[in-house]
């Protein structure tokens, strides 16, 4: 059936139908998993996918996640292409095949009809521990190998029959055994509803009904987002970024250069410029990372989902409006065997260039500057009572830049994190470690018309001896402020604060043994102004200072406020203003 022949009625309720399949799985994922990087954060991406990989629709989880299984999918096809089955239960994680790194293990169910593949059903999350060099997170690698294990293309069911020597290894491999085992059944369970939903569907609607719909609303996000890309004035925008350091030659920046070719309804993201690829694991998969991030910050830009009333599903046509290049041999584009372990710090650094570049010619939807990274930490240790490892990963929060009409959001994931934290109580029930501290960072943010969001502050103490790890970044740059507003502050990452112990760690940390006692403080960065801080609304910067957010001197001397008795001097503020 041709995708005109299809009333509206039906294609809007299969496009909502799809929407619907793809929380569902996610809802089944991490409701079923074991690891609180699942569970709590929701570290996850599920779809539904065509015979040929497109996305049709995916989760609201992490785009990061979701956005690379088009690549997983054509990365396993490459390599089982006539030799897929129904009742085969694929595995995937090689990022040079398309994964976004590998403790990003993928599962995906091929979808049949009438003997004919018509899909497959996908998720990913992050698994705690890949067998790598450090137990859960690494950046000091020397090459893919020392990342852990690797599954290219590998059926861990095939015809509706696990291989048991696989299932071996996928625990044997590793540190946490059941921790694994568990995730990855959830995620079985999430793609086999996935199937059955789609199938329903298909019996429901048709096969070409529900593939004809596909094909519609995958044209129609294709088409509204270069109706959009249209508005933007042909040129050429550029950014820069400096990331603080590979994770072992501690002296040398990474530049990153983000270069916007516009014209007509095309966008190019070009990574030209950007740094040479370096010997540790602080490289990006160019398919499974870059690109994700790219289509994801111009649909974040052009077609955010608060803004608009209709109907525009995330899907295959929204990648199809971007293009992305990045030199063979740069950090984002790495020569097979480059470790690429961590790779969240630099493609956040690039979307938040995207929005500057931009923000001139877009100043009604950008942001000034984003915390733009993830401080990504493992706590882990040997438990000689259980035989066993422990191995806690954490997302730590961020902050979003002001807007033009609004302060950033304070304390949260920003821009294709979208984890959430992993509550006090969940890490002392289940870890040998104790939160002692888990606020607002008292470092005060941008300055600007809209102030920018706050960071945070988390202390975690070890109980028993253990390792730390920490993928971050953005302690030596801060983000900055856009239109006269101020620059934030960076992030901060401490192991035994206040005291005679204390040490300022780099945002960069393999591996790193602790002993029972020791205390890590993690300060997420804080975000910057937009606009000049003289034009902020008096009663903004009063609600401020009685929320603790600033004091009453960074009221005067930065926003020309002055406050008698916790109340707004108005005459003497337009003085203060006005000298």
């Amino acid at each position: 059936m041709s995708n005109s022949s299809i009333d509206k009625v039906t294609l809007r309720v299969v496009g909502g139908a799809f929407d619907s399949i793809a929380k569902e799985m996610a809802h089944v994922l991490y409701r079923m998993s074991n690891s609180s990087i699942i569970r709590e954060s929701e570290d996850i991406g599920c779809g539904i996918f065509d015979a040929t990989g497109q996305e049709l629709c995916e989760s609201e989880t992490s785009p990061m996640h979701i956005g690379s299984l088009p690549f997983y999918i054509r990365g396993f096809m490459r390599k089982l292409e006539g030799k897929i089955f129904d009742g085969d239960i694929i595995i995937h994680n090689h990022p040079y095949h398309g994964a976004s790194h590998t403790p990003d293990l993928a599962v995906a169910v091929p979808i049949f009809s009438e003997n004919q593949l018509i899909g497959f059903s996908a998720a990913t999350a992050h698994l705690v521990d890949t067998g790598a060099a450090a137990p859960g997170l690494n950046i000091d690698l020397i090459d893919l190998f020392a990342e852990g294990t690797i599954y290219d293309s590998i059926k861990l069911y095939e015809k509706g029959t696990r291989n048991e020597a696989v299932w071996s290894i996928l625990q044997d491999s590793v540190r946490t055994p059941s921790h694994n085992a568990a995730d990855i059944e959830a995620m079985i369970a999430s793609t086999l509803r996935g199937k059955k939903r789609f199938l329903e569907l298909v019996d429901r609607y048709s096969k070409s009904t529900v593939m004809g719909a596909a094909n519609y609303w995958i044209d129609y996000s294709e088409r509204r987002l270069r109706t959009e890309i249209e508005k933007i004035p042909d040129g050429e925008y550029s950014a820069e970024s400096w990331l603080d350091n590979d994770g072992r030659n501690w002296d040398q920046k990474l530049r990153v250069f983000v270069t916007i070719k516009k014209k007509g309804n095309s966008l190019t993201i070009d990574l030209s410029g950007s740094a040479d690829e370096v010997e540790t694991g602080f490289n990006v998969p160019f398919e499974g990372s870059l690109k994700v991030a790219c289509y994801y910050a111009i649909r974040t830009l052009l077609l955010d989902q608060a803004e608009i009333e209709d109907f525009i599903p995330q899907n295959e046509g929204i990648f199809r409006a971007v293009d992305v290049y990045a030199p063979k041999g740069s950090i984002f584009n790495p020569n097979f065997p480059r470790a690429c372990f961590a790779r969240m710090a630099q493609v956040q650094r690039v979307i938040d260039c995207i929005i500057r570049a931009l923000a001139p010619v877009m100043p009604e939807k950008a942001t000034a500057g984003n915390a733009a990274t993830v401080m990504s930490v493992s706590y882990s240790g040997f438990s000689e009572k259980d035989q066993n490892y422990w191995v806690c990963v954490e997302v730590n929060e961020g902050s979003y830049g002001a807007r033009a009409t609004k302060d950033g959001l304070d304390t949260v994931d920003n821009l294709m994190a979208n984890t959430k934290n992993v509550p006090c109580e969940e890490i002392e029930l289940r870890y040998p470690l104790r939160v002692e501290r888990y606020e607002i960072r008292p470092e005060q943010p941008g300055a600007g018309t809209w102030r920018g969001g706050c960071g945070h502050v988390r202390e975690v103490r070890f109980l028993e001896d253990g390792y730390f790890s920490c993928n971050g970044d953005r302690i030596l740059e801060k983000p900055f402020g856009i239109f006269g507003g101020l620059d934030g502050h960076g992030a901060r990452l401490t192991l035994n604060p206040d005291t005679k112990d204390q040490v300022e760690w780099p945002s960069k940390v393999s591996g790193q043994k602790v002993k029972s006692g020791d205390v890590i403080r993690v300060c997420g960065p804080v975000s910057a102004g937009y606009g000049d801080p003289l034009s902020r609304d008096p009663n903004l910067v009063l609600n401020d200072v009685l929320d603790g957010i600033i004091d009453s001197e960074t009221a005067k001397k930065t926003y020309g406020v002055l406050l008698k008795k916790n109340r707004l001097d108005l005459d003497a503020t337009e003085a203060e203003r006005n000298k």
